[in-house]
């Protein structure tokens, strides 16, 4: 099933702020995925605001991800600047999810729908991989929303969806006081409008909700290996050491591995003999490291590699991303001699675009600007 962050951020085109102002601050503070939400403002302006956010997306390392809501137009016309969105929410009134994945430029887009009774939880589009279930309860950023459901609602309607694999997103007046409820009723995040722009720091509201969800569903059982896997400059290495540490676990650096086997710096085996020459050994040397629990930072690209996902999985390992934003990666990494991937910037960036979808297929460790201590703590509470 898709795993999506603990809230999911939506813009309020009622607010004097522009939507493209909005996504960027949410994916400041931390948050990696926003939708775009336009009404009720001229389609002009909708497309001028999206087509600005992603634009400021995709030269940040394609962070915040973006999900258009309802304007399949819209999708298909930024698709075709190469801009695709990471996803498409569509209602029920809107085009069909399996017609809108045939449009020009979105057949690797996500697509997600609102469902609000036990009729559309049970045919969801085959093409939606996440869906809204709600409302909760009225709101006012909504005033044509359906009938409350409430908790029992929400029960039904996330078991119905997790049935067919599809990830529940609770939605409707939602606030950090139902995050428990509502994980415990089985969403795998919480849509917010005007709790998440109402709050004075958005960042620790995500991080309280993160909290919660660990709190209800831990990303992995006590004595399970796991691996750690993100971008340079996330910080996978001194997270899995404290980790490890408070596991009483051993730790291994995937490329300390290799340094230490080949008797050859990251940067001199690149130089010598190139990144494909790289990745077999990481492949190679991955196994030795899952024979027994651990935890092990993986490189950056190492994820991309079917190979190690399989061997991680088959190992009973669990992999987390350590979901930093790409720009705090760069300040930490960027031109670092030692990371032969992380000397200029705008590459640096594309190369943490391209791989962010095999990073997602993991569960996300969020730091939302808190320290490494702090993250590790929180996940162990």
């Amino acid at each position: 099933m898709l795993h999506l962050p603990p809230l999911y951020p939506v813009t309020d085109a009622t607010r004097p702020e522009p939507l493209s102002v909005q996504i960027r601050r949410l994916g400041q503070a931390g948050f990696p995925l926003v939708q775009f939400r336009g009404k009720p403002l001229d389609h002009r302006t909708q497309w001028e605001e999206l087509r600005k956010a992603l634009s400021e997306a995709a030269a940040n390392g394609g962070w915040p991800l973006i999900c258009v809501n309802d304007r399949a137009d819209l999708a298909m016309l930024a698709a075709r600047e190469g801009l695709v969105p990471w996803g498409l929410h569509l209602g029920q009134a809107d085009l069909p999810a399996a017609e809108a994945q045939r449009l020009s430029g979105l057949a690797s887009a996500h697509f997600g729908a609102s469902t609000h009774a036990a009729a559309e939880w049970t045919s969801v589009d085959a093409a939606c991989d996440h869906a809204g279930v709600g409302p909760f309860r009225g709101t006012t950023t909504k005033s044509d929303h359906a009938k409350p459901i409430g908790l029992e609602g929400l029960r039904a309607g996330c078991a119905s969806l997790r049935a067919r694999g599809v990830a529940p997103i609770a939605i409707g007046g939602l606030t950090l006081a139902d995050a428990v409820a509502c994980f415990e009723a089985g969403a795998e995040c919480l849509a917010m409008v005007g709790a998440i722009h109402r709050a004075e720091d958005p960042a620790a509201l995500g991080w309280e909700a993160q909290g919660r969800r660990w709190g209800v569903r831990p990303p992995f059982r006590r004595g399970q290996g796991l691996v750690l896997i993100g971008g340079s400059g996330a910080g996978k290495t001194t997270v899995g050491r404290q980790l490890a540490f408070k596991l009483a676990l051993p730790f291994h650096d995937l490329d300390d591995v290799i340094v230490n086997a080949e008797g050859r710096s990251v940067a001199g085996i690149f130089a010598s003999s190139g990144e494909a020459a790289f990745r077999a050994l990481e492949s190679a040397l991955l196994p030795e490291l899952l024979a027994k629990p651990g935890v092990v930072a993986l490189g950056g690209g190492a994820w991309e590699s079917q190979v190690n996902r399989t061997a991680t999985v088959s190992a009973d390992f669990a992999p987390l991303w350590l979901a930093e934003s790409p720009n705090r990666a760069w300040e930490r990494a960027g031109r670092d001699p030692q990371r032969p991937l992380a000397q200029d910037r705008a590459a640096f960036m594309a190369r943490w675009a391209a791989r962010m979808p095999a990073w997602s297929l993991a569960p996300m460790l969020l730091p939302f600007g808190h320290s490494s201590r702090e993250l590790v703590s929180a996940l162990l509470d």
